[in-house]
């Protein structure tokens, strides 16, 4: 499984419209994000309209996105939401600007041979 995380830009005019928007995603929407394997996606907005996001893919962005854009929704939904970003000639999803991960808790933990579970509070009172 790829973590990917990106950012992108939503102009900063259309940030209420962003918001409600994705607030009420359409359901044929959301099930063809499912259906390609999306998984874990969060999409987090500044009041500058910086956008990031975070997924998971079973293999690639690459193959998400064209797993994606097969579908006829995805055409719809992109076009729709272009008008909101800073380049509206270009659709959304191919404008996403990748990071690189740097830490992930859970893989050092594993690495260091320890475990993700927390630890048990001793302040904690037991029922």
């Amino acid at each position: 499984m790829a973590r990917i995380c990106f950012r992108s830009q939503v102009n900063p005019k259309h940030l209420a419209e962003y918001k409600a928007a994705h607030a009420a995603v359409w359901p044929e929407m959301l099930e063809a994000l499912r259906d390609t394997g999306w998984r874990n996606y969060s999409l987090f907005l500044a009041d500058d309209g910086l956008l990031i996001g975070f997924v998971e893919v079973d293999d690639s962005l690459a193959d998400a996105q064209r797993r994606m854009a097969a579908t006829a929704i995805n055409a719809a939904w992109q076009a729709e939401m272009s008008r909101l970003f800073d380049d509206p000639d270009a659709p959304p999803d191919e404008g996403f600007v990748t990071l690189d991960e740097v830490f992930h808790l859970d893989t050092q933990l594993a690495a260091a041979g320890r475990s993700c579970a927390p630890a048990p509070n001793p302040t904690s009172k037991g029922a």
